[in-house]
């Protein structure tokens, strides 16, 4: 008689891995495109505007940052809770 061959437990996390990195590529071409074609068209150049312009153009732009980074966090915390083993 032979054994049933149980499922690796590997094969479930290259899916996921695959959409964390999708996921993660699609951010960073999203953040690029919101950067482009809303933050730096804002007023006129950073160099030669006035302090509120460049500032926010900067605010922006450390916005679009943190919130890549909380997103990847999310990610990364349901990648963890999916292949969580039970105890």
């Amino acid at each position: 008689m032979m054994e049933k061959e149980k499922p690796r437990k590997g094969d479930g996390s290259t899916l996921s891995m695959i959409l964390v990195i999708t996921a993660s590529w699609l951010l960073i071409l999203g953040e690029t495109y919101v950067f482009f074609v809303i933050v730096r068209p804002l007023g006129p150049p950073i160099h030669e505007a006035l302090l509120p312009s460049s500032i926010l153009k900067v605010a922006l732009t450390a916005l679009l940052g943190l919130l890549w980074v909380a997103v990847m966090f999310g990610i990364w915390w349901l990648y963890l809770r999916a292949h969580r083993t039970p105890t």
